[in-house]
């Protein structure tokens, strides 16, 4: 059976490996979602507006503006204090696996350190190759 932690990390590293192998794919894909999702809720704002307060269509074309104006900057500010958070998280991790690497690295023997240079060098020239093709 597979536990959970495992297979977070393996969805993980296959969610890595597709965005890795086939970004204009994954990224255009990603861009027409979000782009749709935005054109039906400025199509909802207007269309409420309008018939809530019984304005014209370059009123309501105003105000649906600003109102997206302030959404995306509430957004942002959001997204600012949850990226420190992040930040922060992510310091702490790094610096955790940066000594476990070392350590695990200083009680490696030479052969295996061999063999982790040498699978880390196939592997980054397979990526290379792959995204020269």
């Amino acid at each position: 059976m597979i536990s959970p932690h495992n297979l977070k990390i393996i969805f993980i590293s296959i969610a890595l490996s597709i965005v890795l192998l086939i970004p204009d794919v994954v990224f255009g894909f990603v861009y027409q979602v979000l782009h749709g999702l935005f054109e039906v809720l400025e199509e909802v704002f207007d269309v409420l507006i309008e018939h809530l307060f019984d304005t014209g269509t370059h009123e309501t074309q105003i105000i649906v503006f600003y109102l997206l104006v302030a959404l995306i900057v509430y957004g942002l500010y959001r997204l600012w204090h949850l990226s420190l958070h992040w930040f922060d998280t992510f310091k702490t991790a790094w610096a955790r696996q940066k000594s476990n690497a070392l350590l695990y690295w200083q009680e490696s023997s030479l052969l295996r350190k061999t063999e982790i240079v040498a699978i880390s060098l196939a592997v980054i020239s397979f990526l290379i190759y792959w995204h020269t093709m």
